[in-house]
């Protein structure tokens, strides 16, 4: 087994509170071939995430012997890292995290550490669990789900507030919302931004809404039950930070994170294979309940929270102190997809962010061919696969009754929908569809380092 090239994995799943319950969870459909036939459905469960990767809070084994990933790794970490283990020897994690997730409401509004921040919070934990890896935390997101209501446009699939407005649109709001300013409480600070809007006047805005939000939450709660209730009756005319508004205040009803990210932070829409990229300390919060995307990132679980949490999970200091208050339109956080260079047949491509930790691929082998196929050329790093879909007729996530065969020198695996392998470095694979007609699917993460 130390020296296999391809075989099967079983991930890990997470079940925090704003997943989808049950059945209806993209995560629960693919579980048990991905999680592996010990999974049980249990429909009153909110399932969030699918963990593909070595991170001690979500490993993931190998399927015909439960042997953990990392211990396999760690037998040899030359063959199943290749240059990832060159890039960092200290080092046998996989340097990525690879997951799918599923929302069934607004997620946390957040922000992933940087080295230095991460490092610091590691070195504080004594244990607590809450920082159990020291690494950075950068991540993109590449929508996969179905068209949402039309309202939020034609084919968009995806909602997220990602990063600050540009400084006018914000700086409108602040002059144009009453209930916005009330939040905020200060109008010496509010003053200083509409007469110089800049990072620094920005941050001083966020930062006295979001402590205020944790010092007076009935007093915030009060303003947005205003602002609601005015946004209802027609007298805020808000456009669609008036629909944002009463979006999150149906979900989190009368928290600050309905002001904060409604009024200061970008909407992104995204249609299905469109992606963002969220560097470490840039402010995110995915919307829509009918999220489903693919997620990939440095391998980390650092996260802060200052909205849409509880209190006592809300560090607000330290969340608006890591931020970088970077503003730009909506399309300046999107992350081009790209030929990629090593498709033999053409029928793969790349989201590649400016890190060296990963590169995410998407391979789609045609609707009706049976065989038809896709090579992958050889990666230098460690590389692992979902098969989302598998001869399906009605192209359905999580459908199709065929399955997807990987194929590496002499090495062979055969998985339907759900199923993960892991490929080892410096080695082509051969992807094809068997055993169906239809649609088939498969989603990547690799690293592209080079040693």
């Amino acid at each position: 087994m130390t020296s296999k090239n391809v075989f099967r994995l079983k991930t890990s799943y997470q079940t925090y509170d704003w997943g989808k319950q049950g059945s209806s969870a993209l995560v629960a459909k693919l579980a048990p071939n991905s999680v592996g036939p010990d999974f049980k459905l249990d429909e009153n469960t909110t399932y969030a995430e699918t963990w593909m990767g070595t991170h001690p809070n979500g490993p993931a084994s190998i399927y015909d012997t439960s042997q953990s990933l990392k211990s396999l790794i760690d037998a040899n970490p030359a063959h199943f890292l290749g240059s990832a283990y060159k890039k960092w020897p200290r080092t046998t994690d996989i340097p990525f995290l690879f997951k799918i997730l599923c929302a069934g409401k607004a997620l946390p509004l957040q922000a992933h550490p940087d080295k230095a921040l991460a490092e610091e919070l590691h070195r504080q934990d004594q244990g607590k669990g809450e920082f159990v890896d020291a690494n950075h935390k950068p991540e993109i997101a590449v929508a996969i789900g179905d068209p949402l209501d039309e309202a939020w446009g034609e084919g968009v699939v995806f909602l997220g507030f990602v990063g600050f407005r540009p400084l006018d649109e914000i700086r409108g709001f602040l002059e144009d919302v009453p209930e916005l300013r009330q939040a905020i409480g200060d109008e010496g600070v509010v003053k200083s931004f509409l007469e110089n809007p800049s990072k620094e006047t920005l941050k001083r805005v966020y930062v006295q809404l979001l402590t205020r939000g944790k010092d007076d939450p009935e007093g915030v709660k009060k303003d947005v039950e205003m602002l609601v209730a005015r946004t209802q009756g027609g007298a805020a005319q808000l456009g669609e930070a008036g629909k944002l508004v009463l979006k999150t205040h149906e979900q989190y009803p009368g928290d600050v994170g309905v002001l904060a990210t409604s009024f200061f932070m970008n909407l992104v829409k995204l249609k299905r294979g469109e992606a963002v990229f969220c560097d470490a300390d840039t402010v995110h919060a995915w919307l829509e309940g009918g999220v489903k995307i693919i997620e990939c990132m440095a391998v980390s679980d650092n996260v802060l929270n200052s909205a849409f949490v509880p209190p006592p999970e809300r560090d607000v200091r330290t969340f608006v102190n890591m931020l970088t208050y970077a503003y730009r339109p909506p399309s300046g956080w999107f992350l081009p997809r790209k030929p990629y260079e090593r498709s033999k047949n053409g029928k793969t491509e790349k989201f590649a962010p400016p890190l060296d930790e990963f590169a995410v691929l998407w391979t789609s082998l045609g609707k009706d061919v049976v065989g038809e196929g896709e090579v992958l050329g050889a990666s230098p790093g460690p590389t692992i696969g979902i098969v989302t879909k598998a001869g399906t007729k009605t192209g359905d996530l999580a459908s199709g009754e065929g399955r997807v065969r990987f194929q590496v020198k002499g090495e062979s695996e055969e998985v339907p929908v759900g199923g993960v392998v892991f490929v080892a470095p410096g080695n082509e694979v051969a992807v094809s569809m068997v055993g169906a007609e239809g649609e088939a699917e498969v989603w990547w993460s690799t690293c592209l380092v080079e040693a």
